[in-house]
């Protein structure tokens, strides 16, 4: 093993500008558009070494009027994407260590994070994803993070709902779509809170959940689309009208 690297960093400011009809691009915004001076940037890294190579992909904001916010949002956005690479090449390198050791051919790894941004009547939702290919089955890991544009506020899933009487219900509805399916943890299943990853999108609210947490590794990252009825009459008036 040499400690030969070669790295490029590239920033590619695909500026979007958030308009009224929704849109797809590159298969990663989908937007409807109400703050015409709010963007999405998207940074590539591409780095590597005999080890591991790093195929990286992940949103900016920028626009928002609270700079304090947008610099939070950046920021923690940022410091998953390096942690979760820190992380996968802290792993490589043992694994070519030990491939010294032992005399066996190691795995070249490869790292990469995507990302999804959708804006639905004000609120941007980005979904950033991070896995690490070492040869076995894989371990995604995906951060949602959901902004009230106009408000300037992050929300977590309680800040939607006029009171917590809502995760009953979710928790009933999400219950009764995996009860029977082999591939779900059932009877394991307590229920959402009110930090249960969530995201919005084209006018429904979706509920996300990690790959291991509620079903076996098959099913992936499990999300459920909530129907409208079952957030009528629970939502707060800022939000009353976000979904349909």
């Amino acid at each position: 093993m040499t400690g030969r690297t070669f790295w490029l960093v590239t920033a590619a400011l695909l500026t979007i500008g958030f308009l009224a009809a929704g849109n797809v691009l590159q298969g990663r915004l989908l937007a409807t558009r109400p703050q015409p001076e709010v963007s999405v940037s998207e940074a590539l890294i591409s780095r590597g070494s005999d080890e591991i190579v790093l195929d990286i992909r992940y949103p900016a904001v920028s626009g928002l009027h609270d700079a304090a916010l947008e610099q939070a949002l950046n920021e923690s956005i940022r410091a998953q994407v390096d942690a979760a690479a820190n992380a996968a090449e802290a792993e490589a390198a043992a694994l070519w260590q030990e491939a010294e050791t032992e005399g066996f051919a190691p795995w070249i790894y490869v790292f990469h994070t995507d990302y999804e941004a959708y804006c639905t009547r004000g609120i941007l939702s980005l979904r950033v994803t991070t896995a690490l290919d070492n040869g076995g089955v894989g371990f995604p890991h995906t951060v949602y993070y959901n902004i009230d544009i106009a408000r300037s506020r992050r929300l977590c899933l309680d800040d939607l709902f006029a009171s917590g009487g809502y995760r009953e219900t979710l928790s009933a509805y999400i219950k009764r779509q995996i009860s029977g399916n082999p591939r779900f943890f059932a009877d394991e299943f307590t229920g959402i809170t009110g930090r249960t990853a969530f995201f919005v999108r084209g006018g429904r609210l979706y509920i996300a959940f990690a790959k291991y947490e509620i079903a076996s590794g098959m099913t992936g990252e499990p999300v459920f689309a909530i129907p409208s009825r079952l957030l009528h009459g629970r939502l707060r008036p800022e939000y009353a009208g976000l979904f349909r």
